[in-house]
């Protein structure tokens, strides 16, 4: 097995970057989900409501795209006729924000800071997504705390998970909850089949929002990605280098998969990844009405580097059909519980 694709997603909701090469870093991949779109806060809402493409298909219209020095991320309107563009460092100067509005936004009941990115950027939005949007950067230490409520409903505190006992606890900027989404080929293969032979050419795994892509061939089935536990990914280019890939959920989908990014509305019904996975992928017990594809994922150690094409081994799995649910996770709830009462 191997890395064939690798994505980041610098604006979260928008349309990814696809990399040859990402650092880790211990919240995710560098400049994954470090922006993010809100509504202004209000009087009766004071926390800024993050944007996202579950519910705003038209976002999948936003392109980005990153210069070549790693310095600016552009970002382009597909179908737009006027204010096309909008380029802004994908690394802001911190003494260009000094005077900078900073914004809470809650995702999942953990909370972080986003610093406003000033009127160009909000007017570009606005003027798209025919509503008051805002454009925020990561404030404060550069990170957000893991979620519980994406792993267990009744939960709201916080979790910290670590790759392994030698590693830092991970965080994670404006993702939804957990800092890489891992899918593989054979998953995306069976998902193709899904769909009718008319549109089996477009680049299903897109719809997946995936950070590692993983090019199982013919060794493994659809789906076999549920029973992974650990990972290590062996560097092609350096073989000393040997990260940890932790897996931790089976990942519930939302109905961002129907999302017709070409046109920026709902897809056709026949089209609909999310009615066509949960007829019988509906496999994590503690979200029984929702379809499942890939893994939510922490990786380690920060700094090094994946690449396309690093060999990928599965060294440990969850015994038997296992829970959705990693024991790491498990072990983080547990904690989280027992300092509640």
């Amino acid at each position: 097995m191997k890395i064939q694709r690798l994505f980041i997603y610098p604006v979260k909701s928008l349309r990814p970057v696809e990399v040859s090469a990402a650092e880790i870093t211990n919240e995710g991949l560098r400049f994954d989900r470090q922006y993010v779109l809100v509504k202004p806060p209000t009087e009766q809402q004071p926390l800024a409501e993050h944007i996202t493409i579950k519910w705003r298909f038209d976002l999948g219209l936003f392109h980005t795209t990153i210069d070549k020095a790693w310095s600016k991320l552009t970002i382009t309107h597909s179908q737009a006729q006027e204010r096309k563009t909008l380029v802004v460092p994908l690394t802001p100067s911190p003494l260009s924000l000094l005077d900078a509005k900073v914004f809470e936004v809650s995702t999942f009941g953990t909370k972080a800071p986003g610093i406003d990115m000033g009127k160009e950027a909000s007017d570009f939005f606005t003027h798209h997504l025919n509503m008051p949007t805002r454009l925020l950067y990561i404030g404060g230490n550069g990170q957000r705390e893991i979620p519980g409520a994406v792993y267990l409903p009744s939960t709201t505190r916080a979790l910290s998970i670590s790759v392994n006992n030698k590693l830092s606890p991970q965080k994670i900027r404006f993702a939804d909850a957990a800092p890489l989404l891992i899918t593989s080929t054979a998953s995306e293969e069976d998902a193709r089949r899904r769909l009718p032979p008319s549109a089996r050419g477009e680049d299903v795994i897109v719809r997946f929002r995936p950070n590692v892509h993983v090019d199982v061939a013919a060794e493994v089935d659809p789906y076999n990605e549920d029973s992974w536990n650990m990972l290590t990914i062996r560097s092609r280019v350096d073989r000393a280098q040997q990260v940890s890939v932790r897996c931790l959920f089976r990942t519930v989908r939302c109905l961002s998969l129907n999302a017709d990014l070409a046109k920026g509305g709902m897809i056709s019904t026949n089209r609909q990844l999310y009615g066509l996975l949960a007829k019988d992928r509906r496999t994590n017990e503690l979200f029984p009405h929702k379809p499942v594809f890939g893994q939510y994922a922490c990786a380690g150690p920060s700094g090094a580097v994946l690449r396309v094409g690093d060999e990928v081994e599965v060294t440990e799995r969850v015994n038997g059909s296992g829970s959705s649910m990693s024991p790491a996770v498990q072990e983080a709830l547990a904690v989280e519980e027992y300092a509640a009462r």
